[in-house]
């Protein structure tokens, strides 16, 4: 199947879809990820992220390789592995600046879809379920209160060793999300048949427990659909 998590920043997505996908035997994939190696690279050349045109056109040159080691995705970008600098507070900054540029959505688009055409993918983003895979098995919307969201990426960070100030990182959760409600090409919204999970109160095992009852509950209903065309 094809699993699809969508919500706003540090509402606990990635830590849901890796382990979920790890439960089920699935690729994982954070589609953040690739708008944040587009941003790593634009950084590393010294191109104006506020320059569209610019920005489009590097863009397009850009090559991005995924390679599984072990249970880990690393993007590859021309051949250096950039994930440990994805999560960079200036390479979040710009990617939330690029992810808006028709041009930079259309050339990860056709990735993401090669990515997960064959299925036995957890893919999570901001417009999986809506834009990248309409038709997404299962669709997920996780969601957490602002502060929660907050704390939660202050505390990643300073466990990753890079300096947050967590009044600074709360108000840039809150300058992302409406700028990612606000674009105009593939705004953030919850699709009308994901299922919402509010994270706010809830561990990550009791996100993952609710994530794998509804799983099941999919593939129950399909081996029935199965069992129903067979007689």
């Amino acid at each position: 199947m094809i699993i699809a998590i969508d919500g706003p920043a540090a509402a606990g997505k990635s830590s849901a879809a890796k382990n979920l996908a790890k439960r089920l035997g699935y690729l994982y994939l954070d589609s953040g990820a690739l708008y944040r190696a587009i941003a790593w690279k634009l950084l590393q050349e010294k191109i104006n992220p506020e320059s569209q045109a610019d920005v489009e056109a590097a863009s397009q040159l850009i090559e991005i390789d995924l390679r599984l080691k072990g249970e880990q995705t690393e993007i590859w970008v021309h051949g250096v592995d950039a994930t440990p600098s994805l999560r960079q507070p200036e390479v979040t900054r710009v990617s939330s600046i690029i992810s808006t540029y028709p041009g930079v959505r259309k050339k990860l688009l056709s990735i993401q879809r090669s990515i997960g055409s064959e299925g036995g993918v957890v893919m999570e983003g901001r417009d999986i379920g809506t834009v990248v895979f309409p038709e997404a098995d299962v669709k997920f919307y996780l969601d957490a209160t602002t502060p929660v969201r907050g704390l939660r990426r202050h505390q990643e960070l300073e466990q990753k060793g890079i300096p947050s100030d967590l009044e600074k990182t709360t108000r840039e959760i809150e300058e992302r999300d409406l700028k990612d409600s606000r674009r105009h090409v593939a705004p953030l919204k919850k699709s009308e048949d994901a299922i919402v999970i509010d994270s706010t109160p809830l561990n990550l095992d009791e996100v993952i427990a609710q994530m794998v009852q509804e799983v099941e509950k999919k593939l129950e209903t399909r081996q029935q659909g199965s069992i129903q065309k067979l007689k």
